[in-house]
């Protein structure tokens, strides 16, 4: 895009660009204290690369636009644009935020004025109380409610909202027209707009990444380096011994196998009684079909946590706690994959069915040979998606298995924070390399089969 700039605007592109990047990089630096009083120096190059190109970038579009003046108002001309909405909402939530700063002022006021009075004289800010010699802070804070406690957030984020408008509003009214002016202009916004779409991706999977890289970090520092007050984002010294150490102090390859074979068996439960499930809904005719499917999607609303008391007691009485039965028998079924199951069969068309009995398939005959291959790529990712949660699950093995016979390997990275008399110990160097050999066949089935995942997803929400 930019070679269809002449070298002026070339130029000009490209500082702005390094100047927007120079003002993100000094927002970082601010809160951090060790970088020194230098970064405030950074905003002035930054500055003048944003601000110095304009009058040699803009004078073409602002000589176009006074030749051919828009007929609309610039009021108008700003409702046109889809964006502006977005800024009315933002101004909405703003004021929002706003009220309920004034709110939690008075009442962080009215709180400290009384817990003032109460330790004998008065106080118009926190650190004229604590000279006060019957404050009590701790009561003064448990006095407070939630909107007084962050009373400074709601201002501040307001703040922040207000300006973004301002600044949106601004552009939208003078710069944008100049934009819509000058052709090349435009084509310049869009290296911008391109620019800034790719370092928001990169800053998205920084963040993203940024906890497994923390935890592969500390699985390779010792104990006291990991238990800093500063944490360090780079060993001092690698420290291989905590895997050996791992392996030896946990049956890892026993808790591997468990987890294996209780995955399989759930992802394998799922499927089946997904598909069967949703053949039935789908291409079903019964009495209360649809009722049945909304107590499907009930189920849906309700977490582990409220049904597992219940289901505990169930699997108590069929003497299953702690096999693989007991892990294995509340996971057979999973709502959400008999919903997207349902809508994938629902969008094949009924000719396919009919051509199938013609040929003198029945109703397991229609699944397997015409349903199952023509939303392939949904049992694909239903398959692997189960495979994930089962790999990863920790409530309900943590609550139905008791030794190391049954044990997931979810449960067991819990488990190395015990010594062997049962004393529990601060070794999270350990813990995190633990945590690390559980993840990495997820990880790898994720990077080799993400493409069906993907497009499984799309296929669901298309339907």
């Amino acid at each position: 895009m930019l070679k269809k700039l002449n070298r002026k605007k070339q130029i000009g592109t490209v500082c702005v660009i390094i100047g927007f990047a120079l003002l993100f990089f000094t927002l970082i630096l601010i809160p951090l204290k060790t970088a020194g009083s230098f970064k405030y120096y950074l905003l002035i190059p930054a500055g003048l690369l944003i601000l110095g190109p304009i009058p040699f970038m803009w004078q073409d579009g602002v000589r176009q636009m006074k030749q051919k003046p828009s007929p609309y108002g610039p009021w108008r001309r700003m409702r046109q644009s889809g964006f502006f909405d977005l800024l009315v909402l933002l101004v909405i939530i703003a004021a929002i935020l706003l009220a309920c700063w004034g709110f939690g002022l008075i009442s962080y006021n009215a709180a400290l004025s009384k817990h003032a009075a109460l330790a004998g004289g008065t106080a118009s800010t926190l650190e004229e109380a604590r000279q006060l010699p019957g404050f009590i802070e701790y009561n003064f804070l448990q006095d407070l409610n939630l909107i007084a406690k962050n009373y400074q957030a709601f201002g501040t984020i307001a703040l922040i909202f207000l300006g973004f408008v301002l600044v949106c509003g601004l552009y939208m009214r003078f710069v944008s027209p100049i934009v819509k002016a000058d052709e090349h202009l435009q084509i310049a916004h869009g290296v911008y707009r391109v620019t800034a779409q790719y370092a928001a991706a990169i800053l998205i999977v920084l963040i993203s990444l940024f906890p497994i890289y923390w935890m592969v970090i500390s699985s390779l520092k010792t104990s006291d380096e990991l238990m800093r007050a500063v944490p360090t984002l780079w060993p001092d010294k690698f420290v291989w011994e905590n895997y050996p150490n791992v392996l030896n102090k946990a049956p890892f390859a026993r808790y591997l196998i468990n987890t294996l074979v209780t995955t399989v068996i759930m992802m394998l439960g799922e499927l089946t009684i997904g598909v069967m499930a949703a053949y039935g809904f789908s291409k079903g005719n019964f009495k209360g079909k649809n009722i049945l499917f909304m107590f499907v999607l009930g189920a849906l609303m309700v977490p582990i946590q409220v049904t597992f008391v219940p289901i505990y007691v169930i699997i108590a009485r069929l003497n299953a706690i702690d096999t693989w039965t007991g892990v294995v028998l509340p996971n057979l079924v999973s709502a959400y994959f008999i919903f997207m199951l349902r809508q994938n069969f629902m969008a094949v068309d009924n000719s396919y069915i009919e051509a199938g009995r013609i040929d003198g398939l029945g109703r397991f005959g229609t699944i397997v040979n015409v349903l199952c291959p023509m939303c392939k790529p949904t049992l694909i990712t239903i398959s692997i998606i189960s495979f994930i949660n089962g790999w990863n699950s920790y409530f309900w093995p943590k609550m139905v298995t008791q030794s190391e016979a049954s044990r997931t390997i979810a449960v067991g990275v819990q488990r190395l924070k015990e010594t062997y008399a049962g004393q529990f110990v601060s070794n999270y160097n350990e813990i995190m390399a633990g945590a690390v050999m559980a993840i990495i066949p997820i990880v790898f089935l994720f990077l080799i089969l993400q493409k069906y995942i993907m497009t499984g997803m799309s296929k669901a929400a298309m339907k």
